[in-house]
C-alpha cells in the first residue's frame, strides 16, 4: 500500500467514524472498548451489522495510523540524517504522488 493510499484511506475511515459517533455521540475508542468488553446490546441483525462494521473502520484506522507514523518517522530521520547540523529543511515526501 503506498503511502498516498494510507491517507486516503485515513481520511475515508475519518469521515465514516465521524458518522458513528454523531449518531451515538461517543468516541469511537469509546465504542471500540466496549463492543470488545462484550458489553454492547446487538441484538437483531442491522445492529449487530452496524456494530461489526463500525469496530471494523476503527480496526482499519489504527493500522492505516501506525503504518502513516512508520512512514512519517522515516521520512524525519531521513531529513535529519540529510541535514547534519543545518536547519530542518521539510519538503513533500517523494513518496507522495500529488494530494
Amino acid at each position: 500500500m503506498t503511502l498516498e493510499e494510507i491517507i486516503q484511506d485515513l481520511h475515508a475511515l475519518d469521515a465514516r467514524l465521524r458518522a458513528y459517533e454523531r449518531k451515538y455521540g461517543i468516541t469511537s475508542a469509546d465504542f471500540y472498548e466496549l463492543y470488545g468488553q462484550g458489553l454492547l446490546d446487538d441484538e437483531g441483525f442491522e445492529q449487530s451489522t452496524e456494530y461489526v462494521r463500525w469496530a471494523s473502520a476503527y480496526t482499519m484506522k489504527l493500522k492505516r495510523e501506525a503504518a502513516f507514523e512508520l512512514a512519517s518517522h522515516n521520512f524525519v530521520a531521513s531529513i535529519k540524517i540529510n541535514a547534519a547540523e543545518q536547519p530542518l529543511r521539510l519538503m513533500p515526501n517523494p513518496a507522495l504522488a500529488q494530494i
